[in-house]
């Protein structure tokens, strides 16, 4: 409730949603987080202000640039504008993309064109980083559609 209280943009909207029952003990704090932004979107402050940054591998950069890529798979919804970067670290920014739009899939079922959608040639190849990165068993992916904003 503290973070609800702290980064709300309308503190009206405290009385008319019940967050109590929102709370799912068996989700880690951020997991809640994520599934309240995700459910009551551009209700809390700064979120459409802050620009954040997410890695993409270099020749996913490539074909965002070439406008070829329209979505990427995270294990977290995304929103908002997001400086994209090759690096963690000392990534510079490459370009702007927006996040308008998400939704939860399963990642054993993507299809050969869901992966096109995100720049991999197959299911079968984006399966095999999911697993590099995540591990098995893989967790529910979103697929986040975004648009570049700038280059």
């Amino acid at each position: 409730m503290k973070w609800i209280k702290k980064n709300i943009s309308d503190y009206e909207l405290l009385s008319k949603i019940d967050f109590r029952s929102e709370y799912d003990p068996k989700l880690t704090f951020n997991e809640n987080i994520t599934l309240l932004k995700e459910k009551y979107p551009g209700i809390w402050k700064g979120e459409e202000e802050r620009i954040k940054r997410i890695v993409f591998l270099d020749f996913i950069i490539q074909k965002i640039l070439n406008f070829e890529v329209k979505v990427t798979y995270r294990k977290t919804p995304k929103y908002g504008l997001y400086y994209v970067v090759n690096n963690r670290f000392k990534g510079k920014p490459v370009c702007l993309i927006e996040f308008y739009h998400t939704e939860a899939v399963d990642p054993y079922k993507l299809t050969d064109d869901d992966a096109k959608l995100a720049g991999i040639d197959t299911a079968e190849e984006i399966i095999k980083l999911f697993k590099k990165w995540y591990k098995e068993p893989l967790p529910t992916m979103w697929r986040n559609w975004f648009r570049l904003k700038n280059k």
